[in-house]
């Protein structure tokens, strides 16, 4: 498996005076670029709907291109800087064309804080009245919680963590800090709503091994090691650490190695949007609930 992850950098002009106005070439190259851009949103995007990944109900083409021309796109061009062989195309299709991976028989349910609460896939015109997020969302040790819509850090995109109870979640916050047990409300305000949402993964078939990650998670990777952030770091240390890095290792350290693929080396890297590509057979998580708001 190959993983990765990408960001743009600005550039900037200083000027003593005042600016001059672009050249017609040089608006005209902007153009050219632009357009460049756009035809491979757009490719990637048909790609997407051939493989029955992108759908017109979980990612319409507008907000397709929407996202990749403001977060997608630049980060891409940042990772292209240590990484000038990988092409767009390769790099999108990583991270599964940003929505969640859905398996075969998973059926997602909606909840908001609003207490709507349905399940698309199974009745697409249907809503119905219920409990808010709050208490919609009953969620459970080891649950896996993967963002959309927000990045910890300008260069990769989403964000994931661990649910340690049905309160509390351990994650790796962001650069400049360290693991953090967050409870459930701070979690969900901060990573849902206005466009953004959690995906939340349980694996099903093994619930005492869920378990046994929180549990390693908290005692191992957050009271007695509490490691800082840093993206990427050696997979085979608890400290430093990042977001998608520290679930894998709660489940292969504190679980069982069983449930994963192996890390192929120290370098290899761990992405958010590609953390269920790491589990294997009936450990695979299952996406069980979508938390649009809370």
């Amino acid at each position: 498996m190959n993983f990765k992850k990408i960001c743009m950098t600005g550039t900037a002009c200083l000027a003593i005076g005042i600016l001059p106005m672009p050249s017609v070439a040089s608006a005209s190259s902007n153009n050219s670029d632009n357009s460049d851009e756009q035809s491979e949103f757009i490719k990637a995007y048909d790609t997407g709907k051939e493989k029955g990944i992108l759908t017109d109900q979980n990612m319409t083409q507008s907000e397709f291109l929407s996202l990749c021309k403001e977060s997608v796109f630049p980060a891409y061009l940042e990772y292209q800087q240590t990484h000038p062989t990988v092409s767009f195309a390769q790099y999108v299709e990583e991270d599964n064309y940003e929505v969640p991976r859905q398996q075969a028989g998973d059926n997602p349910i909606t909840v908001s804080a609003t207490g709507t609460k349905s399940n698309s896939s199974i009745f697409p015109f249907t809503s119905f009245a219920s409990v808010s997020a709050r208490k919609g969302y009953s969620m459970k040790a080891g649950d896996i919680l993967i963002c959309y819509g927000r990045n910890i850090t300008s260069k990769y995109i989403g964000h994931a963590a661990i649910a340690s109870s049905s309160k509390y979640i351990m994650e790796m916050p962001g650069p400049g800090k360290h693991a953090t047990h967050t409870p459930k409300a701070t979690f969900f305000k901060r990573n849902s709503g206005n466009g953004k949402y959690v995906a939340v993964y349980r694996i099903r078939k093994h619930p005492h091994y869920a378990d046994d990650a929180s549990t390693y998670a908290y005692k191992h990777m957050y009271l007695k090691t509490n490691p800082s952030y840093f993206f990427p770091s050696s997979m085979y240390v608890k400290s430093p650490s990042y977001c998608s890095k520290y679930v894998y290792l709660a489940y292969e350290w504190g679980a069982t190695k069983r449930a994963l693929y192996p890390i192929p080396g120290p370098s290899a890297v761990v992405l958010p949007h590609g953390l269920e590509n790491w589990f294997k057979g009936d450990f695979t998580p299952s996406y069980v609930y979508k938390v649009t708001s809370y």
